[in-house]
């Protein structure tokens, strides 16, 4: 698939046009528009990335193995993995999803890993393999309706300092749902073809979701 972006400021150029803008700018550009698209890109984009599950920013990769640890506070998680440096949400571990429904909140059940910090704790022995989002700065292997969203998420992060203007920020975040939409139907994102997570309440019975072997 031919790259729609190739660089960042390819990106930031569309956020601008998305706000009205009526010329691209350039590497060196100091108006204000400019240095406020550039001082906001990298955070608007991690911030995608770990949102939702893009295909072209998914990698899958064995996790290094730290130590097993005898600490007593995590006697359960005796296995420590190193989690990615570019590591921005981790999707499954050893092939099981990790996501949470977050619609039994009352509900506890027993997790097969933690993360404290920049470390995952697991009952999983070596090898840890590990699927997760990460920061993708390859703009050129972006897919087409992700470089879509993240140049209006980055519209509407700019918004406010640019054009002062709730209706332009509405209109953007209009568009933005329609631009996520598109993206779900041609699969751009992942999600359609996961299981959905189970509640808590439905973890707790099922025993060997969480049994190490």
């Amino acid at each position: 698939m031919v790259a729609t972006c190739t660089t960042d400021l390819d990106i930031i150029n569309a956020a601008i046009r998305a706000l009205g803008g009526k010329r691209n700018i350039s590497a060196t550009d100091k108006t204000n528009a400019a240095e406020e698209m550039q001082a906001a890109y990298r955070l608007v984009r991690d911030v995608l990335i770990r949102s939702y599950s893009w295909n072209c920013c998914i990698k899958r990769d064995t996790a290094a193995f730290i130590e097993e640890s005898d600490n007593m506070l995590y006697r359960e998680y005796k296995y420590i993995y190193q989690v990615p440096s570019d590591c921005l949400g981790i999707i499954s571990l050893n092939d099981r999803f990790t996501g949470y429904s977050g619609v039994e909140l009352t509900e506890s059940y027993n997790p097969f890993y933690k993360i404290r910090g920049d470390k995952i704790y697991t009952r999983y022995k070596p090898p840890l393999i590990i699927e997760y989002k990460y920061r993708n700065e390859d703009v050129s292997s972006y897919d087409a309706c992700f470089c879509n969203v993240l140049s209006l998420d980055l519209a509407i992060k700019c918004c406010e300092r640019i054009k002062q203007s709730s209706s332009a920020e509405d209109m953007l975040r209009r568009q933005r749902q329609d631009a996520l939409d598109d993206a779900l139907r041609c699969n751009a994102l992942e999600i359609p073809l996961r299981p959905k997570p189970t509640g808590n309440w439905l973890r707790g019975r099922i025993i060997d979701e969480w049994r190490v072997e």
